[in-house]
């Protein structure tokens, strides 16, 4: 349902626009665009002379809609609306404890969505003895049902004994590529299951139905949108989800912007064989709609920066990926990325470690020469970039993507340096396009905020700025029209402009002084539509 054209007048807004930094005012149209954009007087004669209602701003700060850079949109969602929150901090004493309270207070849990199986989130390996969980500390409580608890990075998990057998692992069964099976000092399983040994389990676990899939992906937009998310690019799309956006459309439910990223490999993510992910990104167009673009293709390159297995790709001594870390090879990534560029698709390759981004980027480099003026493509996360690999990125015009927001505001920047560089200065001194995504299923929800202070408060100095300048000349900007150009919608939505989409949020405080920390969102709007906060009748 359309909204009505209407004008906004006495608001402080903050456009994203250069030309026209400042507004006081705009009209929406009745097709949900910005159709004027200017001083409350302008905007009152125009409303007086098409005899439109107005709205008034009360001098609340607005700005365009927020763009989440990198999201997990369906299987968050799951994880709120289905799945058993055990608590990090769950021990050998107290996790199967933890596993039945939850189950017992979320009335979803026995939903049934994956069959008989239970699926709980997170456990830390630093909890237990030897910092190894172990299946022995499931067994006694749950020795019949499959249980699957996934870890705090979503990379690893464990499985129960009921989980092994009923997913078919074969405890003498080598190490896949790219993946472990952790094991007792006997050699037999412990149940824990890291990177792509999770395959197995990921494939054989019943898919949820399109049905329940479609009210996931609304919860997790009505989630999005409470904290001023507009449009978001997600990080893990599959069959099902591409098939239950397509139905959210047809039945005019779908108000936000999204960007599925089709898994090409490894297929864990997308539990999904890789034979109908490749069929479904060869047939991504048909997808396309008005508020679905489906041009966008995910890689994992590596595993994740964490401890205790540290999946990530370092840099050897002599400056040289350690190719044995990477979860997909060069032949393989090139012959992929080649493929998806000619046919304009947009590839974003997950990449946590110097090794796995300075090999992406050896790969990117050979496409860029064969293909001058493809599309742009993406590193996910960029938590560490070999500074000599900094330029290589602004010369093959590859978005650096900035990710888990959440990883800004925690001690892991702190405790693994090396790791997590966040080099936002470096990147920006060199002309590369940077983004923020929360990687949502990582954090309890999806608000940038919270990162976004964290962003200002250590990188700011880095960057001789103050924080005004860092939070409104780039950060604000980095969330919204930066992000619109990523995807290649700049023309469309990003930044209040006549013509553009009219996707804009109001906010308790002016968010382009840079004081981030505690911001809460007023209300949101998408296509000049109120879908998060309270409706008021324009006057």
């Amino acid at each position: 349902m359309r909204p009505i054209a209407a004008a906004y007048i006495h608001g402080h807004i903050y456009t994203v626009n250069k030309r026209q930094p400042w507004a006081e005012a705009f009209i929406v149209s009745a097709s949900g665009r910005f159709e004027a954009v200017g001083t409350s007087q302008e905007i009152l004669n125009l409303a007086k002379e098409q005899s439109l209602p107005t709205y008034d701003l009360k001098n609340v700060f607005v700005m365009p809609g927020i763009h989440d850079a990198h999201t997990h949109l369906l299987l968050a969602s799951m994880q709120k609306l289905n799945e058993i929150d055990i608590g990090s901090d769950s021990t050998a004493d107290t996790i199967a404890e933890n596993i039945r309270k939850a189950q017992c207070a979320c009335a979803c849990a026995s939903a049934h969505v994956r069959g008989d199986w239970l699926i709980a989130n997170f456990y830390a390996g630093d909890n237990f003895p030897g910092g190894k969980i172990d299946r022995k500390y499931l067994d006694d409580a749950f020795p019949d049902q499959p249980l699957l608890i996934r870890d705090i990075s979503c990379h690893n998990v464990v499985i129960n004994s009921a989980g092994l057998e009923r997913a078919g692992y074969d405890t003498e069964a080598k190490d896949p590529l790219g993946g472990k099976y952790v094991r007792r000092p006997d050699g037999s399983l412990t149940g824990e299951l890291v990177e792509a040994a999770t395959t197995q389990v990921w494939s054989r676990l019943p898919p949820p139905p399109v049905s329940y899939v479609k009210e996931a992906i609304l919860y997790g937009i009505q989630m999005s949108q409470r904290f001023g998310i507009t449009s978001v690019q997600e990080a893990s799309a599959n069959t099902v989800y591409l098939h239950a956006l397509r139905e959210l459309e047809q039945e005019g439910r779908l108000n936000m912007d999204i960007f599925p990223h089709i898994v090409h490999a490894p297929e864990t993510f997308a539990a999904e064989s890789q034979e109908t992910l490749h069929h479904l990104i060869d047939i991504a167009s048909t997808f396309r709609s008005e508020h679905v673009d489906s041009r966008f293709v995910k890689f994992w390159m590596d595993g994740a920066p964490i401890p205790p297995h540290f999946t990530h790709c370092d840099l050897g001594p002599d400056g040289v990926p350690d190719d044995n870390r990477l979860l997909i090879g060069f032949d393989t990534l090139l012959r992929a990325i080649t493929q998806h560029d000619a046919r304009g698709m947009t590839c974003k390759i997950h990449c946590a470690g110097e090794g796995s981004a300075r090999r992406a980027l050896d790969v990117l480099e050979i496409v860029r020469r064969s293909n001058p003026t493809g599309p742009r493509h993406e590193l996910a996360h960029c938590n560490a970039i070999h500074k000599d690999d900094i330029p290589r990125m602004a010369k093959l015009r590859i978005t650096a993507e900035m990710s888990p927001a959440i990883f800004h505001e925690t001690s892991l920047t702190t405790n693994f340096p090396l790791i997590f560089q966040w080099p936002f200065k470096e990147l920006m001194d060199a002309g590369v396009h940077v983004t923020v995504g929360s990687d949502w299923i990582l954090p309890p929800t999806p608000d940038l905020f919270p990162a976004l202070s964290a962003i200002v408060e250590r990188f700011g100095p880095q960057m001789g700025k103050t924080a005004k300048e860092v939070g409104g000349e780039t950060i604000c900007r980095m969330i919204t029209l930066s992000g619109a150009e990523a995807v290649g919608k700049a023309m469309d939505t990003g930044s209040i402009e006549v013509g553009k989409k009219a996707n804009f949020i109001a906010v308790d405080r002016d968010l382009s002084r840079g004081k981030f920390a505690d911001a809460r969102v007023l209300k949101t709007w998408f296509e000049g539509e109120v879908v998060w906060g309270h409706e008021e009748v324009p006057t």
